[in-house]
């Protein structure tokens, strides 16, 4: 039992770097048939420590369950954030909540780079319009 809580207590504390989707918002614009939502997507580090200036990371993107991209990202500075915009086209008349953009982070660590995420938990979100 004092095993596991050592443990949990570990996992939980992250003394690293910790990039997260930690916001999504979204607008959108018509143009005859059809309508363009814009998300801008953020990616914060979270974690104490920054990350090494060749880690290589990306968010890919996911329409209706089809990768249809995935958008780069520079290391990041403990507490730094990084935003991007990804349009999504649909025709003006499709009905709502029946189209589902999946979002989540990708780390591609080159050679002699240790993880650079301490936390999996928070690297995903999901936009429904």
């Amino acid at each position: 039992m004092i095993a596991m809580l050592a443990l949990s207590t570990a996992i939980a504390t992250c003394h690293g770097a910790d990039p997260a989707i930690t916001n999504v918002t979204t607008t959108q614009t018509s143009n005859g048939g059809l309508t363009t939502y814009t998300l801008r997507v953020t990616v914060t580090n979270l974690g104490s420590s920054g990350q090494p200036s060749n880690v290589l990371q990306s968010v890919e993107i996911r329409l209706d369950g089809a990768k249809k991209g995935e958008k780069g990202l520079p290391p990041l500075a403990a507490g730094a954030k990084y935003a991007f915009p990804y349009d999504v086209q649909r025709a003006t008349d499709a009905a709502a909540g029946t189209t589902t953009v999946d979002l989540h982070l990708v780390m591609h660590q080159p050679p002699g780079v240790g993880p650079q995420d301490c936390s999996a938990a928070n690297d995903s979100q999901r936009v429904t319009l």
